[in-house]
């Protein structure tokens, strides 16, 4: 660790560059697997395009089908130019890369600023040299730099395939403003919240509102779409009439909430945030009497959190389904991409559409089961579960308690989507026969998320250090899904994931083997960790 000197600070923002250096030491893993697996993603999907498209009638097609698609308008937003091959490029890559490009920055500055105030490691750095605002100055130019890069990267393979060299630097601009955009949003939500998980909530849901904004209004086509970071990045209009006013949007939002993040955190004590939690009473109830209890309690946000996003979720995406016809009545060629005609090529859009929804759903839910069953390796490091097992409360106990809720938590949620979804299309149509379906649909591909969760289980009973990996099977998983077919990926590699190996539902028939198969591996991976949680001491962060 690189030592800092004992005398007193001459500014607010002294010792920032030890501290910048101190970040890069720490994250000397963490980032280049950031960049390289979203760049990476990014730089495979820009080169795997072109040859796709190599001629002008396939190039054509591709304006007349995506170009009217309501589903591509939500999902990416109204891209211009999609009778251009750079244009296509950018469709192709904007869901992955906006998303990732945000979220990248949202981790990055909340792990070196408000999780160090938690930890209580902030409080040990600022007894030598540092001025107040170093750590937030720090996680500013960490954020900032960081989406620069991945800026840089997408600009780069852009140019690397052959794309037009105005139109790559656009959109490749536009991209990293909006991450510096999220950067500063991310700061504000770091002085809002005492922890770092309620920070993460915060610019994690400003992140899906302004996603959600977007896709409604690229779907209307109306003005609502101005009200979104994502639709000003988009509206630079990249491989079309480039406009750079719309950056201009982006970083005066960036200019102002960092002024609201400097003021909020003149406000606030150190450690402590402007929405303060309430004490708890002074007694607790029967339900912390058990394990299944505290855990329930510990994660009760989180599941509320995550069960009203997937149920907006589902009722987006199935409000969405009623349209999904129109596009067979305006482009014919469609019946040839789900390889039906005829009649039967509007209910073979439909169900491609509903296997599509139910996977990618069933995909975010990963999501939710690892970060639910990786709380037992932050109550572990916090020295929180120490406290736990000092009690007659045993290991497998604990561990089963928080495993059973995690699993149990997220066969409601797999429900939950399944209902938002039949919600949404009947609200759509005005039929609400489909409840059922749709609902049944959804947890056909339940084994996979149990799959998932059932490897974070593993990883933190055998190998604690390691629970990172559970993340990026997710990270795995989703790039399978959302690029698997567009990148070619070789059975061998697809296979890796769960889902791969489930019946696509409502494609083909469900197929109980398969189902069966995954649920026992689950269980013998739920085994395998509580074996060896029983059997290895305690490990601290």
């Amino acid at each position: 660790m690189t030592t800092l000197a004992t005398s007193p600070p001459t500014s607010s923002v002294t010792g920032v560059g030890h501290l910048l250096r101190l970040v890069l030491r720490r994250d000397r893993v963490r980032l280049p697997l950031w960049v390289v697996g979203l760049g990476g993603t990014i730089v495979a999907s820009a080169l795997a395009v072109p040859p796709l498209y190599d001629t002008p009638e396939k190039i054509a097609g591709y304006a007349r089908t995506v170009g009217a698609s309501p589903v591509s308008y939500l999902m990416s937003g109204r891209q211009v130019g999609l009778d251009t091959l750079g244009g296509i490029v950018a469709n192709e890559i904007s869901q992955v890369a906006q998303l990732g490009v945000c979220l990248m920055v949202v981790f990055l500055v909340v792990r070196h600023t408000r999780a160090e105030e938690e930890s209580g490691r902030a409080e040990l750095l600022r007894s030598t040299v540092l001025g107040r605002h170093a750590a937030t100055l720090a996680g500013l130019v960490y954020g900032v730099a960081a989406a620069l890069l991945i800026g840089a990267v997408t600009t780069t393979s852009m140019l690397a395939a052959g794309l037009d060299t105005s139109g790559s630097l656009t959109y490749g601009t536009g991209l990293a403003l909006l991450g510096v955009a999220y950067t500063a949003v991310t700061l504000v939500a770091v002085q809002l919240s005492t922890s770092a998980r309620g920070a993460l909530g915060l610019a994690g849901a400003a992140v899906a509102v302004g996603y959600l904004v977007r896709g409604l209004g690229a779907m209307e086509d109306n003005a609502l779409v101005w009200l979104s970071p994502f639709g000003w990045a988009q509206g630079m209009d990249a491989f079309g009439d480039e406009r750079w006013w719309p950056a201009a949007l982006l970083l005066a939002l960036t200019a102002l909430l960092l002024g609201l993040a400097a003021r909020l955190m003149a406000h606030r004590d150190f450690g402590g945030g402007l929405l303060q939690t309430r004490p708890g009473p002074a007694r607790a109830g029967w339900q912390l009497s058990t394990p299944f209890g505290v855990a329930t309690r510990l994660q009760r946000g989180l599941l509320i959190g995550w069960a009203v996003g997937l149920f907006l979720l589902g009722l987006l995406y199935g409000a969405v389904i009623p349209t999904v016809p129109d596009l067979i009545a305006s482009n014919p060629e469609m019946a040839d991409v789900v390889g039906a005609g005829g009649q039967d090529a509007e209910d073979a859009i439909v169900d491609a559409f509903l296997a599509y929804i139910f996977l990618f759903m069933a995909v975010i839910a990963c999501g939710f089961v690892v970060a639910s069953v990786l709380r037992l390796r932050a109550e572990e490091e916090a020295g929180r579960t120490e406290s736990v097992l000092a009690t007659p409360v045993s290991r497998t106990s604990w561990m089963a308690a928080t495993t059973a809720l995690a699993l149990v938590a997220a066969a409601k949620l797999t429900v939950i989507m399944g209902l938002g979804l039949a919600v949404g299309y009947g609200l759509g149509s005005g039929e609400w026969d489909r409840v059922l379906p749709q609902v049944g649909g959804q947890l056909a591909y339940l084994p996979g998320t149990l799959v998932v969760g059932a490897l974070a289980v593993a990883l933190f009973g055998l190998r604690p250090r390691a629970t990172g990996l559970a993340w990026a099977a997710v990270a795995l998983i989703a790039l399978q899904v959302i690029l698997g077919q567009l990148l070619g990926l070789p059975d061998a590699v697809q296979a890796i994931s769960p889902f791969w190996h489930l019946a696509a539902v409502p494609v083909e028939d469900f197929e109980v083997v398969p189902y069966v198969s995954l649920l026992l591996l689950a269980g013998a991976l739920v085994a395998a960790g509580l074996w060896g949680y029983r059997r290895r001491d305690a490990v601290a962060g």
